[in-house]
């Protein structure tokens, strides 16, 4: 090994980017070790081992499978400067925020990557992205990151927001950790922030997946609402119009007895916004100042998928309302 060449780990977990034509469609089946031969350069990068861990399209994986990652990460911790995993689009944004909170103290990086064809179809984005997770990797840059399309984008503000382009992911609620100018990766100052090697590192892999998310819309009846913790959860994501908040004025649409109720069974609301930018800001009109005196909690600037994965992480460690709302407010 050069001097200089960081050793990364490799983790596979399938997705589009290792996916072949089968006979009911693309299937992933290509492994990660047959990735790093077909990516031309990158032994250049870093020193790479692999390890296959699963082969799925991500829209099968469950929470099981976030544990899964992070345990592999923490068990091969010691051994590695960084890592990569390659990952589905589809719930990359969910596995990236899961990993951003279960390897919150983290001294290394993760990246994750993938690709909207496959490595093997002409004109594949698949080259780009695992040239730019691996370089990324090697950086020295701490935290859980998702590599796309030439930007580095933080792993709890991505957003797939194109099922079809090449630039697919977009970060809400936070800059870009770092984009590909000329060739380099341009980091942000403040990616820094997320370095915590001072620290010593142990996965916390606790998630609570009682967690059910309602998407507003002219007309749900709260009754939608009421049903969910009725149903046993625990908590609930109030995706709203806006700044966020909840319909207050109809007599039959007013959702704050449904607040009130949940918060008699102990059931924790978090409200975030359905716009890809800006966030919630309950604080800003009366549906949502009278949203949060019931009981609601501002999921702040936090993309959905984001914020019911940290919900999930924040209950299984409390179900104290205080407790749960300084989590989203830290």
């Amino acid at each position: 090994m050069e001097k200089n060449k960081k050793k990364i780990l490799l983790v596979a977990t399938g997705g589009t980017i290792a996916c072949e034509e089968g006979e009911n469609g693309l299937r992933p089946v290509l492994s990660g070790q047959s990735l790093i031969e077909l990516v031309q350069g990158l032994d250049d990068i870093a020193e790479i081992e692999c390890l296959e861990l699963m082969s799925l399209d991500s829209s099968n994986l469950m929470p099981k499978h976030w544990q899964k990652i992070a345990h592999t990460i923490e068990e091969n911790y010691e051994a590695y400067d960084g890592f990569v995993v390659t990952h589905g689009t589809d719930t990359m944004e969910y596995t990236s925020a899961a990993l951003y909170y279960m390897l919150r103290d983290i001294g290394k990086s993760v990246i994750l990557t993938g690709s909207m064809l496959p490595l093997e179809s002409p004109g594949t984005d698949a080259i780009d992205n695992v040239r730019l997770a691996f370089t990324a990797a090697s950086a020295g840059h701490a935290g859980v990151y998702i590599a796309f399309s030439g930007k580095l984008i933080y792993g709890n503000h991505a957003k797939k927001s194109d099922s079809k382009a090449f630039d697919a992911f977009i970060s809400t609620g936070r800059p870009y950790a770092a984009v590909m100018r000329d060739g380099l990766i341009d980091w942000r100052d403040d990616s820094k922030d997320d370095v915590s090697s001072h620290k010593e590192f142990k996965a916390d892999c606790s998630l609570d997946t009682n967690v059910a998310v309602i998407y507003l819309t002219p007309g749900l009846s709260p009754e939608m609402l009421k049903s969910y913790v009725d149903a046993g959860m625990h908590g609930i994501i109030v995706a709203g119009y806006g700044a966020g908040g909840v319909p207050i004025k109809d007599e039959t649409n007013d959702f704050l007895p449904a607040l009130d109720y949940a918060a008699e069974h102990d059931v924790m609301i978090v409200c975030v916004s359905q716009c890809q930018t800006g966030g919630a800001q309950l604080d800003h009109y009366e549906m949502g100042v009278l949203a949060e005196k019931h009981g609601a909690i501002s999921g702040g600037s936090l993309p959905i998928g984001a914020a019911t994965v940290k919900l999930m992480h924040v209950l299984a460690h409390t179900r104290n309302p205080s407790e749960v709302r300084m989590s989203f407010e830290a």
